[in-house]
């Protein structure tokens, strides 16, 4: 009698806060936005500031936890950043500490770090100043856009291994989207 054998294996990803919002967002955008405007309910432009919102927060996390890894990988070489680190905001760590840190900063002027600006400055208009609408392109293409920003962000400030997030992205894709500096914003 021949012998049969068999093997299995079992796989998971450990996620963290990158991911989870990233899933979170990507399912939002997947699953309960619709393809086309004119099939929008009341509820799916809140969702869309949501994704923008959550999208904008993948850039911070992804900034700050580059900014800790420097720090950390010289401790007391930066004690001006590190005191500050507690209390910096995005505006300021995102402009000037790359510079700061590792002598070459972002060129705000090319994507995707000019996107991660209008990113930032459209999640603080929907925050705290008017609660500025967002359009399902809007949702998408901040989405995009800042998975965009926060591979270009690890690579620069940790090197080619700096962005960890490949398989998940590999598992997860999104469809391709203009960038979120190009996309037009309503009145």
């Amino acid at each position: 009698m021949p012998q049969l054998s068999t093997s299995d294996s079992v796989g998971w990803f450990n996620h963290d806060s990158w991911s989870e919002t990233y899933l979170g967002a990507r399912w939002l955008v997947e699953n309960e936005l619709p393809e086309m405007h004119w099939q929008t309910l009341p509820h799916h432009g809140p969702l869309s500031q949501m994704v923008l919102i959550a999208s904008h927060h993948l850039v911070e996390i992804t900034l700050f936890a580059c900014i800790r890894t420097v720090l950390q990988s010289a401790p007391g070489r930066h004690p001006k950043h590190e005191k500050k680190l507690v209390n910096v905001r995005f505006k300021d760590a995102f402009t000037k500490w790359p510079a700061e840190l590792l002598s070459t900063g972002f060129d705000l002027s090319v994507e995707p770090y000019k996107s991660a600006a209008a990113l930032q400055k459209r999640r603080n208009d929907t925050i705290h100043k008017e609660s500025a609408l967002t359009t399902l392109l809007m949702a998408r293409s901040a989405l995009v856009s800042a998975v965009g920003a926060s591979r270009a962000i690890s690579l620069h400030m940790l090197g080619k291994e700096g962005f960890k997030y490949e398989a998940v992205l590999r598992k997860y894709p999104l469809d391709p989207q203009p960038w979120f500096s190009d996309v037009p914003f309503p009145q």
